[in-house]
Protein backbone atom coordinates (compact mmCIF):
# COMPACT_ATOMS: atom_id res chain seq x y z
CA UNK A 1 0.00 0.00 0.00
CA UNK A 2 1.35 3.42 -0.97
CA UNK A 3 2.58 5.51 1.93
CA UNK A 4 1.75 9.19 2.34
CA UNK A 5 5.35 10.11 1.50
CA UNK A 6 5.30 8.06 -1.70
CA UNK A 7 2.00 9.66 -2.74
CA UNK A 8 3.43 13.13 -2.20
CA UNK A 9 6.58 12.28 -4.17
CA UNK A 10 4.45 10.90 -6.97
CA UNK A 11 2.41 14.05 -7.20
CA UNK A 12 5.54 16.20 -7.18
CA UNK A 13 7.00 14.07 -9.93
CA UNK A 14 3.94 14.62 -12.06
CA UNK A 15 4.06 18.36 -11.51
CA UNK A 16 7.82 18.72 -12.03
CA UNK A 17 7.86 18.47 -15.86
CA UNK A 18 5.15 21.11 -16.16
CA UNK A 19 7.02 23.33 -13.69
CA UNK A 20 10.28 22.96 -15.61
CA UNK A 21 8.52 23.83 -18.85
CA UNK A 22 6.98 26.91 -17.25
CA UNK A 23 10.35 28.04 -15.89
CA UNK A 24 11.99 27.55 -19.29
CA UNK A 25 9.25 29.57 -20.93
CA UNK A 26 9.74 32.39 -18.45
CA UNK A 27 13.49 32.30 -19.05
CA UNK A 28 13.03 32.52 -22.81
CA UNK A 29 10.66 35.45 -22.41
CA UNK A 30 13.15 37.21 -20.13
CA UNK A 31 16.02 36.58 -22.57
CA UNK A 32 13.99 37.97 -25.45
CA UNK A 33 13.03 41.04 -23.41
CA UNK A 34 16.65 41.64 -22.42
CA UNK A 35 17.87 41.20 -26.02
CA UNK A 36 15.28 43.71 -27.25
CA UNK A 37 16.38 46.23 -24.62
CA UNK A 38 20.08 45.88 -25.39
CA UNK A 39 19.50 46.16 -29.11
CA UNK A 40 18.37 49.70 -28.50
CA UNK A 41 16.13 51.73 -30.82
CA UNK A 42 15.58 50.29 -34.27
CA UNK A 43 17.24 53.40 -35.66
CA UNK A 44 20.36 54.53 -33.84
CA UNK A 45 19.25 58.15 -34.16
CA UNK A 46 16.04 57.32 -32.26
CA UNK A 47 18.25 57.55 -29.18
CA UNK A 48 17.50 61.28 -29.31
CA UNK A 49 14.01 60.72 -27.95
CA UNK A 50 14.99 57.94 -25.55
CA UNK A 51 14.76 58.55 -21.79
CA UNK A 52 17.92 59.46 -19.91
CA UNK A 53 18.14 55.98 -18.43
CA UNK A 54 18.60 54.51 -21.92
CA UNK A 55 20.97 57.25 -23.08
CA UNK A 56 23.11 56.38 -20.08
CA UNK A 57 22.89 52.64 -20.68
CA UNK A 58 26.18 51.46 -22.20
CA UNK A 59 24.67 48.45 -23.96
CA UNK A 60 21.86 50.47 -25.51
CA UNK A 61 24.19 53.24 -26.67
CA UNK A 62 26.66 50.74 -28.14
CA UNK A 63 23.82 49.17 -30.14
CA UNK A 64 22.66 52.60 -31.28
CA UNK A 65 26.06 53.91 -32.45
CA UNK A 66 26.75 50.69 -34.31
CA UNK A 67 23.64 51.46 -36.37
CA UNK A 68 24.26 55.21 -36.65
CA UNK A 69 27.51 56.68 -35.35
CA UNK A 70 25.94 60.14 -35.05
CA UNK A 71 23.75 58.78 -32.23
CA UNK A 72 26.78 59.42 -30.05
CA UNK A 73 25.61 63.03 -29.74
CA UNK A 74 22.63 61.87 -27.68
CA UNK A 75 24.63 59.73 -25.27
CA UNK A 76 25.58 60.96 -21.84
CA UNK A 77 28.93 62.71 -21.39
CA UNK A 78 30.26 59.66 -19.59
CA UNK A 79 29.58 57.48 -22.64
CA UNK A 80 30.97 60.10 -25.01
CA UNK A 81 34.17 59.53 -23.06
CA UNK A 82 33.93 55.73 -23.26
CA UNK A 83 36.63 54.37 -25.60
CA UNK A 84 34.67 51.36 -26.87
CA UNK A 85 31.49 53.36 -27.47
CA UNK A 86 33.28 56.16 -29.31
CA UNK A 87 35.42 53.76 -31.34
CA UNK A 88 32.29 51.92 -32.49
CA UNK A 89 30.65 55.23 -33.39
CA UNK A 90 33.51 56.57 -35.53
CA UNK A 91 33.93 53.25 -37.29
CA UNK A 92 30.32 53.54 -38.43
CA UNK A 93 30.51 57.28 -39.13
CA UNK A 94 33.79 59.14 -38.83
CA UNK A 95 31.97 62.43 -38.40
CA UNK A 96 30.81 61.19 -34.99
CA UNK A 97 34.25 62.19 -33.72
CA UNK A 98 32.73 65.65 -33.28
CA UNK A 99 30.64 64.30 -30.40
CA UNK A 100 33.44 62.49 -28.59
CA UNK A 101 34.99 63.89 -25.43
CA UNK A 102 37.97 66.21 -25.75
CA UNK A 103 40.20 63.47 -24.37
CA UNK A 104 39.14 60.94 -27.00
CA UNK A 105 39.43 63.48 -29.81
CA UNK A 106 43.07 63.43 -28.83
CA UNK A 107 43.28 59.64 -28.89
CA UNK A 108 45.31 58.54 -31.90
CA UNK A 109 43.58 55.20 -32.45
CA UNK A 110 40.14 56.76 -32.38
CA UNK A 111 41.10 59.64 -34.64
CA UNK A 112 42.73 57.29 -37.15
CA UNK A 113 39.59 55.16 -37.23
CA UNK A 114 37.46 58.28 -37.74
CA UNK A 115 39.47 59.84 -40.57
CA UNK A 116 39.85 56.49 -42.31
CA UNK A 117 36.07 56.28 -42.47
CA UNK A 118 35.54 59.98 -43.24
CA UNK A 119 38.53 62.18 -44.00
CA UNK A 120 36.87 65.42 -42.98
CA UNK A 121 36.64 64.11 -39.41
CA UNK A 122 40.20 65.47 -39.27
CA UNK A 123 38.65 68.83 -38.32
CA UNK A 124 37.42 67.38 -35.02
CA UNK A 125 40.79 65.96 -33.99
CA UNK A 126 43.00 67.61 -31.40
CA UNK A 127 45.59 70.14 -32.60
CA UNK A 128 48.37 67.65 -31.98
CA UNK A 129 46.74 64.97 -34.13
CA UNK A 130 45.86 67.42 -36.88
CA UNK A 131 49.61 67.85 -37.26
CA UNK A 132 50.19 64.09 -37.26
CA UNK A 133 51.43 62.88 -40.66
CA UNK A 134 49.84 59.44 -40.42
CA UNK A 135 46.49 60.97 -39.52
CA UNK A 136 46.78 63.37 -42.44
CA UNK A 137 47.57 60.54 -44.85
CA UNK A 138 44.61 58.50 -43.64
CA UNK A 139 42.33 61.52 -44.05
CA UNK A 140 43.27 62.34 -47.65
CA UNK A 141 43.12 58.67 -48.59
CA UNK A 142 39.49 58.39 -47.48
CA UNK A 143 37.22 58.17 -50.55
CA UNK A 144 36.32 61.61 -51.87
CA UNK A 145 38.17 63.48 -49.13
CA UNK A 146 41.33 64.66 -50.88
CA UNK A 147 40.21 68.29 -50.60
CA UNK A 148 40.76 68.19 -46.83
CA UNK A 149 44.35 69.01 -47.82
CA UNK A 150 43.16 72.63 -47.92
CA UNK A 151 43.09 72.72 -44.10
CA UNK A 152 46.47 71.11 -43.50
CA UNK A 153 49.58 72.89 -42.30
CA UNK A 154 52.07 74.21 -44.84
CA UNK A 155 54.40 71.39 -43.85
CA UNK A 156 51.81 68.76 -44.80
CA UNK A 157 50.85 70.62 -47.97
CA UNK A 158 54.49 70.35 -48.93
CA UNK A 159 54.73 66.63 -48.17
CA UNK A 160 54.96 64.69 -51.44
CA UNK A 161 53.26 61.52 -50.18
CA UNK A 162 50.42 63.40 -48.54
CA UNK A 163 49.79 65.57 -51.59
CA UNK A 164 49.95 62.65 -54.02
CA UNK A 165 47.39 60.78 -51.92
CA UNK A 166 45.16 63.86 -51.88
CA UNK A 167 45.21 64.54 -55.64
CA UNK A 168 44.59 60.87 -56.37
CA UNK A 169 41.29 61.25 -54.51
CA UNK A 170 40.51 64.75 -55.77
CA UNK A 171 42.63 66.21 -58.55
CA UNK A 172 41.62 69.77 -57.73
CA UNK A 173 43.29 69.42 -54.32
CA UNK A 174 46.39 70.38 -56.32
CA UNK A 175 45.35 73.98 -55.68
CA UNK A 176 46.28 73.60 -52.02
CA UNK A 177 49.63 71.89 -52.53
CA UNK A 178 52.82 73.82 -51.92
CA UNK A 179 54.16 75.89 -54.80
CA UNK A 180 56.99 73.43 -55.25
CA UNK A 181 54.66 70.45 -55.56
CA UNK A 182 52.34 72.30 -57.94
CA UNK A 183 55.39 72.38 -60.17
CA UNK A 184 56.10 68.68 -59.76
CA UNK A 185 55.41 66.67 -62.90
CA UNK A 186 54.61 63.57 -60.84
CA UNK A 187 52.04 65.40 -58.74
CA UNK A 188 50.46 67.28 -61.65
CA UNK A 189 50.13 64.10 -63.69
CA UNK A 190 48.40 62.34 -60.80
CA UNK A 191 46.07 65.31 -60.35
CA UNK A 192 45.01 65.69 -63.99
CA UNK A 193 44.50 61.96 -64.35
CA UNK A 194 41.94 62.21 -61.57
CA UNK A 195 40.41 65.48 -62.80
CA UNK A 196 41.53 67.28 -65.93
CA UNK A 197 40.45 70.62 -64.46
CA UNK A 198 43.33 70.34 -62.01
CA UNK A 199 45.64 71.52 -64.80
CA UNK A 200 44.70 75.13 -64.04
CA UNK A 201 46.51 74.85 -60.68
CA UNK A 202 49.73 73.53 -62.17
CA UNK A 203 52.87 75.62 -62.14
CA UNK A 204 54.46 73.70 -64.97
CA UNK A 205 55.54 76.18 -67.60
CA UNK A 206 54.55 74.17 -70.62
CA UNK A 207 51.31 72.22 -70.85
CA UNK A 208 52.92 69.79 -73.25
CA UNK A 209 55.03 68.46 -70.37
CA UNK A 210 51.89 67.07 -68.74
Amino acid sequence: EETAEEEIEGRLGAVAPARVEQVELLRREEDERHAEETRGPQSGLALESAPLALRADRGVVLAAVRRAGAALQFATEALQDDYEVVFAAVQQDGAALTFASKALRGNRSIVLAAVTQYGYAWHAASDALQADREVALAAVRAPGCGAVLESFSEALQGDLEVVLAAVQQDGTALEDASEALRGSREVVLAAVRQDGLALQFSRLREEREV
